[in-house]
């Protein structure tokens, strides 16, 4: 399976676990699976790419859509950490958590799409 196949699965799990809250015992390893898959990725491509050639020696270190990628995949780490912190506080009993958590459910779910997409226009499948 390409990285694009295999994210594109994580988020439709993803999206699955966002719209079954109540049932936590799919929720909670969904999501952070979900999550471990994400901190992971970078760690493949590092390992599993010609990223010094295409960036540096081919320049698409100056491409705006590399720079975008990044940003958003930064945005993504840090709505997962809010997440957790959330998630943390409706364990212990915060009744107002739940929204927050919803909402920021919402915009993961959002950031996490862009991420794909970039990533996919970004790929450079290898022969």
């Amino acid at each position: 399976m390409t990285p694009f196949t295999t994210s594109s699965a994580t988020y439709l799990l993803m999206l699955a676990a966002y719209y079954l809250p109540r049932h936590r015992y799919f929720h909670i390893p969904v999501m952070i699976s979900c999550l471990l898959f994400d901190i992971s990725m970078p760690i493949y491509l590092y390992t599993h790419r010609h990223w010094y050639h295409r960036l540096f020696e081919q320049g698409d270190i100056f491409s705006f859509l590399v720079w975008m990628h990044f940003g958003l995949f930064i945005t993504l780490y840090v709505l997962y950490g809010v997440q957790i912190g959330s998630a943390l506080k409706i364990f212990k009993g915060d009744p107002e958590a739940r929204a927050t958590h919803h909402g920021q459910g919402k915009a993961l779910l959002l950031a996490r799409g862009l991420v794909i997409v970039t990533g996919a226009i970004l790929a450079n499948p290898v022969s």
